[in-house]
């Protein structure tokens, strides 16, 4: 009988990465991956609409995501923003989110603002995609919710390509107008979240999708990641740390695995049991990813390392 150990040892990296809450997770997943960063990118913590374009933005410029208020820096955030060493902070959003309270705290640091925000979440994608380097591929997601998003922003920041937002039954002007350099696009999510009829006013659109959300984001590694070697595993039903955890995946050529708090679902058991990972890494405390869901998944990494080797 063989006994797998999925206790880490001294040496070994966190296995999970977390705080007693989501600003605090947020700096964890920023201490893991960043020693010193000239940029930081500030997200409202309350609501995922403005953020869910930001990861690809991050990834491109190096800059891990922190959380804030709507009127203020919490201690956390601010004491990571002195430990980078940051000289800029890019906003997420308009003043609706973020408030220009936040402005004045970070100017008051020393640091250099800008904002990037639309309207409207849509318009706000846009505009983050307008930041970024031209890309010929884009991934359009639904608007109105974050799992599809969040599962596809590691691989979209690994490749530079932008994420942009639609409506179910209608694609957004300022979205049409973003998508006017793209070739080739990707709709993320079945026809109940983006219509067969959005699909076909996309550029040489392909969809890639699950029956829900656990499924998608299985579907998004097969089709995109199968060459990933962590994974992160974050909730399927809260966006935070599946936001500023995607930034860490996607600049340790890793992939994010959405999964119940308290039950590994069967479309990852699935993934799991196809897909070679060195390392699982669980994003949050216990309440949102389990121990149990977070041992599984290594304890089900360590067997298919086990059976790759040659013998």
């Amino acid at each position: 009988m063989v006994t797998i150990n999925t206790a880490p040892s001294a040496a070994d990296e966190k296995d999970r990465l977390a705080g007693s809450n989501r600003f605090e997770t947020a700096v964890e997943i920023s201490k893991a991956g960043w020693n010193k960063a000239d940029t930081v990118i500030l997200s409202t913590a309350s609501n995922f609409p403005d953020a869910l374009a930001g990861g690809p933005l991050a990834k491109e410029i190096d800059a891990p995501i922190l959380l804030v208020q709507k009127d203020r820096l919490t201690d956390t955030t601010r004491a990571e923003m002195e430990r980078l060493k940051a000289s800029e902070v890019i906003i997420l959003g308009g003043r609706g989110v973020i408030s220009e309270l936040v402005v004045t705290e970070v100017k008051a640091m020393g640091l250099a603002v800008e904002r990037i925000g639309g309207k409207d979440r849509y318009e706000t994608a846009a505009k983050i995609a307008e930041r970024m380097e031209k890309s010929d591929t884009a991934f359009v997601v639904y608007g109105d919710n974050f799992p599809d998003a969040l599962s596809i922003a590691p691989y979209a920041g690994q490749e530079g390509h932008p994420i942009l937002l639609t409506r179910t039954a209608s694609l957004p002007e300022v979205t049409r107008e973003a998508l006017h350099s793209v070739n080739h696009s990707f709709v993320i999510g079945g026809s109940s979240v983006v219509s067969d009829e959005v699909m076909y006013a996309l550029p040489d659109a392909t969809r890639v999708s699950g029956n829900n959300r656990f499924r998608t984001s299985a579907e998004i590694i097969r089709r995109f990641q199968m060459d990933a070697d962590n994974v992160y595993i974050a909730t399927g039903y809260s966006f935070p740390d599946a936001l500023t955890g995607s930034v860490l995946a996607a600049k340790n050529n890793g992939a994010v695995i959405l999964t119940k708090t308290d039950t590994l679902p069967v479309e990852m058991s699935y993934l799991l049991n196809q897909k070679l990972f060195e390392r699982g890494i669980a994003l949050g405390g216990t309440k949102v990813v389990s121990e149990e869901v977070a041992s599984l998944v290594r304890i089900m990494i360590a067997r298919m390392n086990l059976y790759s080797c040659p013998i």
